[in-house]
């Protein structure tokens, strides 16, 4: 727990780091907490993932487990779109594939599921990782997971 709420902070001040209007930043903070709340979540799992989608979230250890595809295109989705280009590290890497986030601007990579990796000691290869965009098959987890927090925020206030 306490690294995850580490790897949260390093999101949070990374954006501050970002070529962002004040709102923005503020906006992309929300988000990050927003998402990394709710990655804890059963329920937000189960919809994200579900077992008819040949996903065992038991295999899921670590609360960001998983998530990388579904939050950085939602991310993506919901912060200035034409800001962030989603990027992709396929099956060539050992613990791939993988989605994460460029942040055009600034040009930083941002990922608000590395720590899946780094609380393992593994670093994730972003020179590796390329621009990609989903077809709507492949964003279907992007969608049952904004479906997901969107009904979990209603529910919990």
């Amino acid at each position: 727990e306490d690294f995850y709420q580490k790897a949260t902070i390093r999101l949070m001040r990374q954006i501050d780091t970002m070529n962002m209007s004040p709102g923005d930043k503020h906006a992309a903070k929300k988000l990050v907490l927003l998402f990394r709340n709710r990655f804890k979540d059963h329920d937000v799992k189960m919809a994200t993932f579900g077992p008819d989608l040949n996903y065992d979230i038991s295999m899921f250890t670590y609360d960001s487990d998983g998530f990388c595809k579904a939050s950085s295109c939602t991310f993506q989705k919901m912060h200035n779109p034409r800001d962030w280009q989603l990027m992709y590290i396929n099956e060539l890497w050992t613990f791939g594939p993988h989605h994460y986030l460029m942040h055009i601007p600034s040009k930083q990579v941002f990922d608000l599921t590395a720590d899946q990796y780094t609380n393992v000691g593994i670093e994730v290869p972003y020179h590796m990782g390329y621009p990609v965009e989903l077809n709507q098959a492949e964003r279907q987890s992007a969608n049952r997971f904004a479906a997901a927090i969107i009904a979990n925020n209603k529910q919990n206030g």
